[in-house]
């Protein structure tokens, strides 16, 4: 049996709840949620966020050839169906009636809002603008997935989604950490127009050209990424043109940003320090082991990629350490925190890409609202017990971290935990919340294969995509093992009952009354045999 990709088993799910709604669906209107809702308008389906007009839904099939169905097993959204398959049916809007496309829309839209605005399932014309209006209008789920979205879609590597986020200026809504945690993979398919372009700026414009063309490539950049997010654009394209036009690059770049307040300009000083070499900034120097790696300007102090090792080593003078509430240690060589008490008043601190295990030493910061501990050597969560003031918490990528504690609710203040790509198998009803949290869910490693051999075998749906676990796959199995350990019995026993009997085993995470006797029939013939 040819196994089937995700979105294969979705349009089938599509076409079962567009059946069911055929003798429910009022003939002009149906609700999804609190904040959307279908109407059928002269012919055409529109839809409305909140009662106001959104957009008009736009073709409804894609044509699936059966006789083709193995070529589209790698297929992981509607975005790469939609490019794959024969559209030839766009044009061909009489193939069904009006009411009946306006039921499939309510269909499609109405599984898209079940499974968490998951932007795979809608196309991203429309997934991504209503997702955002959906934001702007209020709707706590939208708030929560928007950005999430964004990025795990940035990080199925399309071209095509890529392209169409960066064109709509979708990665702006990124903060600077989350944008750099996915741009490596996305660089290629982003700058090479642009690299290829100012090559041929730097190489054969005059000066004022040059400048101008600078100055529009930053005005560019700044409207797709957002200000904010320039010096990590910046930092890409240096590594890109050659070295005899670095330096008139970087003060360029300086020159349209000094004076724009959104602009990281401590940050981007730092990480360009060699390129400044002539410029005589009234600002007081950071060193370490002697040597300058940085600016300290006002309450901020960026020293990522300093080949720092011991925090103790960081030279500024004395009475600055207190003023400093935000610290960027990322991508170090740090693997113990000690001298960073001295940092008595920080309320950011970033110690991403370093090798820290141990936390202990924090919790003498007590303003700390917000860590990032992205891709360390952290085993226990429990270490951050205690930390009143914390709001933000990213331990991603520490692959030791195998359980949630319950002691994260005495965080009283803890608003978001996110732990991608760690290996968690174990969370009790208390600590659940986390677990649900910035859809930690889909690094849930708490499974084995057979869970999943046997989900989709008896589901239409896929149990993972190249992104994580599905939701629908992680509630399930969390119920199924349950129901495992209560009734004692296993997939065995679920495939050596269903060959005896022909009969189903279980009704999703429920057994059967005929697999229940089976089961209490085994039972009591073990017992007679013992005795």
């Amino acid at each position: 049996m040819i196994e089937i990709h995700f979105f294969l088993w979705l349009m089938i799910l599509i076409i079962g709840l567009f059946l069911s709604m055929r003798s429910t669906v009022p003939s002009k209107e149906f609700k999804i949620n609190p904040y959307i809702k279908l109407r059928l308008e002269g012919g055409k389906t529109n839809i409305y966020v909140k009662n106001r007009i959104f957009q008009q839904c736009m073709y409804l099939l894609l044509n699936l050839r059966v006789d083709q169905i193995e070529n589209y097993e790698e297929i992981d959204s509607i975005d790469e169906a939609a490019e794959s398959l024969d559209r030839t049916m766009e044009s061909d809007h009489g193939i069904i009636s009006p009411e009946e496309e306006f039921m499939g829309h309510c269909s499609n839209l109405q599984v898209w809002a079940e499974n968490g605005y998951d932007t795979r399932i809608l196309h991203r014309n429309l997934a991504f603008p209503l997702l955002k209006r959906l934001t702007e209008v209020g709707d706590p789920l939208a708030k929560k997935v928007f950005k999430e979205e964004i990025a795990i879609r940035l990080g199925s590597k399309h071209p095509t989604v890529i392209t169409f986020l960066t064109q709509n200026g979708y990665l702006k809504y990124l903060d600077s950490e989350e944008l750099e945690a996915i741009f490596d993979e996305i660089s290629s398919t982003v700058l090479s127009g642009i690299i290829s372009e100012l090559k041929q700026q730097l190489e054969h414009s005059p000066a004022p050209n040059l400048v101008n063309h600078i100055k529009y490539l930053i005005q560019d950049l700044s409207r797709k990424f957002g200000v904010q997010n320039l010096p990590i654009l910046i930092n890409h394209i240096l590594k890109r043109i050659p070295e005899n036009f670095k330096e008139d690059f970087i003060k360029e770049c300086y020159k349209f940003l000094k004076v724009n307040k959104k602009f990281p300009l401590i940050q981007f000083i730092n990480e360009n320090l060699k390129h400044f070499d002539d410029f005589e900034f009234e600002f007081d120097f950071v060193k370490y082991n002697g040597k300058i790696i940085g600016i300290f300007k006002d309450k901020q102090l960026y020293l990522s990629h300093q080949k720092i090792k011991k925090i103790n080593g960081i030279e500024i003078l004395e009475e600055y350490f207190s003023r400093i509430e935000e610290l960027d240690l990322s991508n170090n060589l740090i693997s113990d925190i000690e001298g960073i008490e001295k940092f008595s008043n920080l309320k950011y601190l970033k110690l991403d890409n370093n090798q820290i295990t141990n936390v202990e030493g924090l919790k003498q910061l007590k303003d700390l609202n917000t860590i990032y501990l992205r891709n360390n050597k952290v085993f226990d969560i429990k270490d951050f017990d205690g930390f009143t003031s914390l709001q933000h918490l990213d331990l991603s990528g520490n692959s030791e971290i195998v359980e949630i504690p319950d002691s994260l609710n005495n965080l009283s203040a803890l608003k978001t935990l996110k732990l991608w790509n760690c290996s968690i198998e174990k969370f009790s009803e208390a600590s659940s919340k986390f677990f649900w949290m910035n859809q930690n869910y889909r690094f849930y490693s708490g499974y084995k294969q057979e869970d999943k051999s046997y989900y989709e075998k008896t589901h239409k749906n896929k149990s993972s995509s190249a992104n994580g676990l599905f939701k629908q796959f992680v509630i399930w199995v969390l119920k199924m093992r349950g129901t495992m350990e209560e009734e004692k019995f296993t997939y065995n026993d679920i495939d050596k009952f269903e060959i005896e009997t022909t009969q189903n085993a279980m009704w999703w995470v429920r057994t059967t009354k005929s697999f229940k006797k089976w089961l209490n029939d085994r039972a009591q013939m073990r017992i007679t045999e013992f005795f």
